[in-house]
């Protein structure tokens, strides 16, 4: 026999899950519905395909907000165009260095963080998926805004191009600069003899391999481990030389140097010795005054027998008959 359902209790039990679900949005959404996010706006002169609502609105990277609402506006005169862009931050997460909130709602506080180049610029989360977001920044080297926003209800932080849009503006010029140096390539390509270029280096490659493969430069590669060892062994014999030559050279150095002392005195005596013969040979002592008078008598005598062999020379019947008497 089945038991019928109470409609009391079912009733209860849906009530207390609705209740349950309210609950929970509401704790989830407090955040969003209660917190301090004021909208602000920026005009995008650019395109911003891949910026979509709900994408993040980051301060130097941190998450501070979420896009809003995109809209477009069109110059009929010109046909240019701008992007208004709205968004929401939180201010809570933007504090000062004593940990006081950046109440950017404020006009002057706001004007002021312009002036010192707060800007709005669009970044790229990922090259792959190419989503956009809004990037927070001070820019210094910015001027002053181009554009000031006129009723437009939310307070407008200035733009700055994003690199997407820089690299836009340029492409037009830089892809033609590149087609004009791939074309000049191209023409300097057909000037070369590729097919002499490809000969000369088939002929290169050739020769290196019968270089390679000659017997002259194996012989040569064989010979190398015995020049290695002969010269291992060379070096050897020197070094051996090298001390048998300071062995020697220690006792012949000490010889030498005792010769040199002998020598040394040995002149030393003998000039000591010849002072003193010089001093006896001088005319003032008595062998030398003696050796004087004898050198004066033999010069004398040479004399007189010089004289003597010219006489006879000159009259050589004087040794007959002799000298003649001398005159009274």
């Amino acid at each position: 026999m089945s038991v019928r359902a109470n409609p009391t209790a079912i009733g209860v039990f849906m009530i207390g899950a609705m209740a349950l679900t309210v609950l929970g949005v509401v704790t989830l959404a407090s955040r969003a519905w209660f917190g301090d996010r004021p909208t602000f706006i920026s005009f995008f002169p650019e395109s911003v395909n891949g910026l979509e609502r709900g994408a993040a609105v980051k301060f130097q990277g941190v998450p501070v907000g979420t896009v809003s609402e995109l809209l477009i506006q069109i110059d009929q005169v010109d046909k240019t165009f701008l992007v208004p862009v709205e968004y929401e931050i939180d201010l809570r997460r933007l504090t000062t260095e004593v940990g006081d909130f950046l109440q950017l709602d404020d006009q002057e506080v706001l004007q002021r963080q312009i002036a010192d180049g707060l800007r709005a610029q669009l970044q790229m989360e990922s090259l792959v998926t190419g989503i956009l977001y809004i990037e927070l920044t001070y820019r210094p080297d910015t001027g002053p805004p181009t554009r000031v926003a006129s009723q437009v209800g939310h307070p407008e932080i200035p733009t700055v191009p994003s690199l997407l849009a820089v690299f836009g503006t340029e492409a037009g010029s830089l892809s033609a600069d590149v087609f004009e140096i791939l074309f000049r390539v191209n023409e300097m390509l057909e000037e070369v003899d590729m097919q002499g270029l490809n000969t000369a280096v088939v002929a290169s490659a050739q020769a290196v391999e019968r270089l390679v493969g000659s017997p002259e430069l194996q012989a040569a590669i064989d010979e190398i481990p015995g020049m290695s060892a002969q010269f291992s062994r060379t070096l050897t014999e020197f070094e051996e030389l090298g001390d048998r030559l300071s062995e020697a050279i220690g006792p012949l150095q000490t010889g030498m140097e005792e010769t040199l002392s002998e020598t040394t005195l040995t002149l030393q005596a003998a000039r000591k010795t010849i002072e003193e013969t010089q001093g006896l040979m001088t005319t003032d002592s008595g062998i030398g005054y003696g050796m004087e008078q004898t050198l004066i008598s033999l010069k004398e005598a040479a004399e007189a027998l010089r004289t003597l062999v010219i006489t006879l020379e000159r009259n050589p019947d004087m040794l007959i008959r002799g000298t003649n008497p001398p005159r009274r």
